[in-house]
């Protein structure tokens, strides 16, 4: 089979004259089609049975032991082999005051593609208020699991057969409902399809066939719009791109493709069902949800929202699906728990309740500012954690991103942070000024500056100097002529006595100023000067002026003094 490139040089490539050179065509004719599947199909392949796999440890499950609305739980994690003997990590969310032999309603949630079961804990919240057990577990080649590949639902019907078995035999679970997201909503399906005694089901976006979500892929739903990284087939190759990747999952995978429909199980499921999808969804469409609704045998609702396949799901569809397992699951209301909500009365996330526990106690062992506590608080601490173990383990050594937490200062340190600023600024303002200090005869002057001073004599007049004039006729090299100095001038010229005395003005404020905050309070000592808004902000004012002087070359000082001079020559 050629490749895509020299069947754009041969085939869609065309001559327009003797000895000019050939450009390719628009069109790549059949085997540039062909070559174009051939690139493509892989990486269809490797998402379908070989997505990324979800990276994750067990501390991002939460502690092993915590309380959560007035109820200690603890959360047991299992490895239990299945079918194909790949061992399936589990993790299993009940309360700690169950007596041995006592059944409970538990809720099986089983997470999606390139996912894990730490996608749980985003509805754990909802389950364990409704007074319900919570498990997931990661399906055969996701996450902690074992295993090379996944079938999207065809071989983790199994693994939740598995799962079930083990739950009811050694855990002691009771009635068991089914919440599947994607390819877990599929396996949901195809599994209570074989077992009725399932007490109910929550299938969000859940696909009818791979077949025609791998056709959907390939060539674009009824919009054309294709998930992003998706190779695009035309529609005559369609077919024949399916049976080449439908080859490579059956040789890699172990099976068939075109035996994947979960569409074809639901006229055998009974229980109830409640079927959820999203509007934008392009990986896997809204009218999967509804072919399969159509076909479900049991009771069935419908419940549409607004986003994408991997968005976060609304509060309204949560709200729904806890009413469902409370019914489902014959979960009396005396089982309900008192838990933090937020502004719309719902649970808040399990792991944000469990963070603001943690932060408490890391507040009342290291207290507010993060410091360490006295050593008899401490001790009174540990005293009273040692009638709660578990409080005593949270109490310990809390984590230093806790600690770091509570080092947020308080609203005095922020004060005197600002002051200590404040200081430092002006230090560095007086700093600054004191390079150049003013003469005694400036400081008089600032001082009897409200008597009035006679006008100034006129500077006599110099004699003509034709070689001065030559000079200052010449331009320099190194940039543009600058005026001649005036007779009896210095050749640098030094500071305007007004801006001596402005510097002055600021120097003396700036030392009142420190002085003034640097008094202890108590101490009965108060600033000669009061506080006066407009005059400190003209103060600024005069800062920020000289702080432009500052910034003045010799020559643009000397530009700046004759600019009045200019306009009084024009003027004339």
């Amino acid at each position: 089979m050629p490749r895509r490139q020299s069947s754009q040089s041969s085939e869609g490539s065309m001559t327009r004259s003797e000895g000019e050179q050939s450009r390719p065509s628009r069109r790549l004719g059949i085997t540039g089609y062909v070559g174009l599947v051939r690139e493509g199909y892989d990486e269809l392949v490797k998402a379908i049975i070989r997505p990324p796999r979800a990276e994750y440890s067990l501390n991002d499950l939460g502690p092993s032991e915590f309380r959560y609305g007035g109820v200690d739980f603890v959360r047991q994690d299992v490895s239990v082999p299945n079918r194909r003997g790949l061992a399936l990590c589990g993790s299993l969310w009940r309360r700690a005051d169950l007596e041995p032999g006592s059944s409970f309603p538990c809720v099986v949630y089983l997470h999606g593609n390139a996912s894990c079961r730490a996608e749980a804990t985003t509805i754990a919240s909802q389950v364990l208020a409704l007074g319900a057990a919570l498990f997931s577990f990661d399906f055969a080649g996701c996450g902690l699991s074992e295993g090379n590949y996944i079938s999207l639902g065809f071989f983790e019907r199994d693994d939740v057969e598995t799962m079930i078995g083990w739950l009811r035999e050694y855990a002691g679970v009771g009635a068991v409902a089914l919440w599947g997201r994607s390819m877990g909503a599929v396996s949901s399906v195809m599994q209570a399809a074989r077992d009725p005694s399932i007490a109910g089901l929550v299938l969000d976006s859940p696909f009818a066939s791979l077949e025609q979500v791998a056709l959907e892929l390939v060539s674009g739903g009824p919009d054309g719009d294709r998930p992003e990284g998706v190779p695009n087939v035309p529609g005559f190759l369609v077919k024949s791109a399916l049976r080449m990747v439908a080859s490579s999952v059956k040789s890699r995978a172990g099976f068939d493709l075109y035996k994947c429909r979960p569409v074809d199980a639901a006229p055998t499921c009974f229980m109830p069902a409640l079927f959820a999808t999203a509007h934008d969804d392009v990986l896997v469409r809204p009218h999967h949800s509804r072919l399969i609704f159509d076909a479900f045998a049991g009771d069935k609702n419908l419940v549409t929202f607004e986003g994408d396949h991997n968005e976060m799901r609304p509060g309204f569809f949560l709200d729904s699906a806890a009413i469902f397992f409370t019914n489902v699951l014959r979960i009396p209301d005396a089982a309900a728990l008192e838990v933090p909500t937020d502004h719309s009365g719902r649970p808040l996330p399990l792991m944000q309740v469990l963070l603001m526990q943690q932060r408490g106690a890391a507040a009342r062992l290291y207290g507010p500012r993060g410091g360490e506590a006295t050593q008899a608080e401490r001790a009174r601490l540990r005293a009273e954690a040692q009638q709660e173990p578990r409080a005593a383990q949270q109490l310990e050594e809390p984590s230093p991103s806790l600690l770091r937490a509570f080092s947020e200062p308080s609203s005095q340190e922020l004060e005197r942070q600002q002051l200590e600023e404040e200081e430092m600024l002006n230090r560095a303002i007086l700093e600054s000024l004191s390079s150049s200090e003013p003469p005694a005869a400036c400081r008089q002057r600032a001082s009897d500056n409200h008597a009035p001073q006679p006008p100034p004599a006129a500077p006599p007049a110099a004699p003509f100097d034709a070689a001065a004039v030559e000079r200052a006729a010449a331009p320099p090299a190194d940039g543009p002529p600058s005026p001649p100095a005036p007779p009896g001038e210095a050749t640098t010229p030094e500071e305007p006595a007004e801006d001596r005395l402005l510097a002055e003005a600021i120097k003396l404020s700036l030392q009142d100023a420190t002085q003034a905050r640097c008094m202890p309070r108590g101490s009965g000592r108060v600033r000669d000067t009061p506080y006066d808004a407009p005059r400190d902000a003209e103060i600024h004012r005069d800062i920020l002026r000289y702080t432009e002087r500052c910034r003045e070359t010799p020559r643009d000082a000397e530009r700046r003094r004759e600019m009045p001079r200019d306009a009084e020559r024009c003027r004339e």
